[in-house]
């Protein structure tokens, strides 16, 4: 309905109110009346949904589990980082009788192949402490 038809519509159905005397036509009157000043508010958000990086579609799940407190970071500190949290996640609970090094390998076994090639890309922390 185009805005010049709403509003011829709109003055039409007031001179209708106006004029009727019956308590059921105006009732009906009032109805579409109500129905053409007032439009719906839209539902929904307006928001898009938030879209997260690349590489969080296609990473592994140790870096996925830290992402979102990782998220600050570039990828190869994310990833890095991620795999640090996890071995220290993991030494907590049975105390430090698990061999770090041997700890640390386990934990890159689970990276995925990309993520490992960014993580063998730079110098890393982790590199010194496996040796």
């Amino acid at each position: 309905m185009s805005k010049q038809h709403r509003t011829k519509l709109i003055k039409s159905l007031e001179q209708q109110l106006e004029a009727a005397t019956d308590p059921k036509i105006k009732a009906d009157v009032s109805r579409q009346l109500t129905k053409l000043l007032f439009r719906p508010t839209r539902k929904g958000s307006s928001r898009k949904p938030q879209t997260t990086p690349t590489s969080y579609g296609k990473a592994s799940a140790i870096v996925a589990k830290w992402a979102d407190r990782l998220s600050h970071l570039d990828e190869q500190k994310r990833i890095e980082f991620s795999v640090v949290k996890e071995v220290e996640e993991r030494q907590k609970p049975g105390g430090s009788s698990i061999d770090r090094g041997a700890l640390i390998a386990e934990v890159l076994g689970m990276l995925s192949a990309e993520e490992r090639t960014v993580l063998s890309g730079g110098s890393s922390c982790l590199e010194s402490n496996q040796q």
